[in-house]
């Protein structure tokens, strides 16, 4: 089933220490953004991804 029309797919902010995930949040796109920008910030040396979330 597909979000309708007027709803954001909801996106997917991963922190990843190597190949561990460390945190895993998902929100809508403006927040998964600025939880993105935040942990890049407090974790600068780790990678931070943010995709859309699929099956949620």
């Amino acid at each position: 089933m597909s979000a309708p029309a007027t709803e954001q797919p909801l996106r997917r902010v991963c922190v990843w220490l190597g190949e561990h995930l460390v945190i895993d949040h998902v929100s809508d796109p403006a927040s998964a953004s600025d939880f993105e920008a935040a942990m890049r910030r407090r974790f600068a040396s780790l990678r931070v991804t943010n995709e859309e979330a699929t099956g949620q």
